[in-house]
């Protein structure tokens, strides 16, 4: 920059007569300038300012003003040359070339910079077993979690199989990832999968001795290493660090058709903000899922910065097939470090789920007008709570009349069976043809219904009539027609 400015400046010099450019003086002999006289020859070499001659306003103006600069030629004479027009000509020659030079050296520097980015790149692939304490200080009798990452950067997809070493026998101690134990994971290129180490030291432990173990994971092509150290301490401040946890409504009761959510109080009373695992531990037959506060997306973990409370709901959704009672479900979050659980209670009170079975599991049957026919149902229980009080009712064609026995049945167990005995009795004046009759059992909590056909058929009697009519309908016909036929 600073050169292009000295040529800019060194060309308004020139071009108003001030100065000159002595290193490309040579360049200003370019053409000849019509209408300019020759110079006087044989003289010599002079590197003097060269000038423009101002010409007076009387004079004519199709005549240039011309003024020469002395150099000797191969040829030995002089040329004239228009000052202005060669000192910009050669400012833009020179422009030109620096623009080339900037324009040939920008690849390399760019080159160069991604050459510089491709090493680090390069410096940074490879597979990783990390933590973020590796030393740490927990209590003896207690559960801590400790949280492992495994990274791979930039590699195929690595299957590691994760070992512990060197924790004493009488530890107990799990490793576990989504909320299950696990002895390997696979890592995905460019990922990071996330681990939890579990370790409960027993309560008579050596609190004056530091332990080391270590955690490795192995991969087809290396094993990679993480050394931990663990103290154990008594104090109450290595007591009151760590995870609280404090449920708003630690009992619920509810049906089988109920889902129990338990909104949990969640602090971190760590010094260290943490990513906290969730998990919960329920009697066969029931469901879990997690969610943040009052949302509805389901989670799995949750961050809490030190110091901050956040609310976790856990739902509990039992099966249909499960037995009215009280149960139990455990609730943990665990995760730098520190852990923490509480069990809550659900009281699962039950209900009767209902169903009228027909007549060999048909709901359809033949009568005949104006005579009862009798069929047996069958109420079935499949609910967890007994239907207690059943009152049996029918809604019949007009007409008919429905009868049952028992006219009302006291309980029905859950998973149980109860008969009844249904009589219906069509109209006399029903014709031939399909009948629905509607069939109900119902009490407080219960009310379930059926629809039964019923297919009527005439008595033969009325259709021995008929035929007998008609027979002595045709006699009369006959006997008509041979009388008087003749006449």
């Amino acid at each position: 920059m600073k050169g292009i400015r000295w040529l800019l400046h060194a060309a308004r010099r020139h071009a108003a007569g001030v100065g000159a450019l002595p290193a490309l003086r040579p360049l200003f002999f370019q053409r000849s300038i019509p209408g300019c006289p020759a110079p006087p020859p044989g003289t010599t070499t002079d590197h003097r300012p060269i000038s423009v001659a101002r010409r007076s306003a009387s004079k004519s103006a199709s005549k240039p003003a011309c003024k020469f600069a002395s150099a000797v030629r191969p040829e030995g004479h002089f040329v004239a040359v228009d000052n202005r027009e060669n000192a910009m000509r050669t400012i833009t020659k020179a422009l030109m070339a620096i623009a080339l030079g900037a324009s040939l050296m920008t690849p390399l520097s760019v080159s160069a910079q991604e050459a510089a980015g491709g090493r680090e790149a390069a410096q940074l692939s490879g597979f990783w077993l990390t933590t973020s304490w590796p030393e740490m200080t927990i209590k003896p009798g207690e559960t801590h979690s400790i949280s492992l990452a495994l990274r791979n950067e930039k590699l195929p997809p690595q299957r590691a199989t994760i070992e512990v070493a060197g924790v004493p026998d009488d530890w107990q101690w799990a490793l576990k990832g989504g909320n299950r134990e696990v002895t390997a994971a696979i890592v995905s290129p460019d990922s990071t999968e996330r681990l939890t180490l579990e370790l409960t030291p027993p309560e008579d432990a050596d609190s004056a001795t530091e332990y080391q173990f270590e955690v490795r994971a192995r991969t087809a092509s290396q094993t990679v290493t993480l050394p931990l150290v663990v103290r154990l301490s008594t104090s109450e401040e290595a007591a009151s660090s760590g995870l609280t946890l404090e449920p708003e409504l630690p009992a619920l009761r509810g049906s089988a058709r109920s889902t129990f959510s338990f909104k949990i109080r969640v602090k971190n009373e760590g010094t260290e903000d943490g990513l906290f695992n969730l998990a919960a531990s329920v009697p066969p037959g029931f469901q879990t899922r997690f969610k943040k506060g009052y949302g509805s997306e389901e989670i799995t973990g949750l961050p809490i910065s030190a110091g901050s409370t956040e609310t976790v709901t856990m739902e509990v959704i039992p099966s249909r097939a499960v037995s009215a009672g009280r149960y139990e479900a455990g609730f943990e979050v665990s995760g730098e470090g520190m852990s923490a659980n509480t069990t809550l209670s659900l009281e699962l009170t039950g209900e009767p789920q209902l169903r009228i079975v027909g007549p060999q599991e048909r709901l359809s049957g033949t009568a005949v007008a104006g005579k009862e026919s009798s069929f047996t149902f069958t109420l079935v229980n499949t609910g967890t709570a007994p239907a207690t009080d059943l009152e049996l009712a029918a809604t019949p064609p007009s007409g008919w009349t429905v009868t049952f026995e028992p006219k009302e049945v006291a309980e029905v167990a859950p998973n149980g069976t109860s008969e009844v005995n249904v009589k219906i009795t069509p109209s006399e004046q029903a014709i031939a043809g399909d009948y629905m009759v509607s069939l109900r059992a119902t009490n407080d909590t219960v009310s379930e219904s059926v629809q039964f056909r019923v297919t009527v058929n005439t008595s033969t009697l009325w259709g021995a009539a008929g035929l007998g009519v008609i027979a002595v309908a045709a006699l009369i016909l006959g006997a008509a027609v041979m009388r008087y036929g003749r006449r």
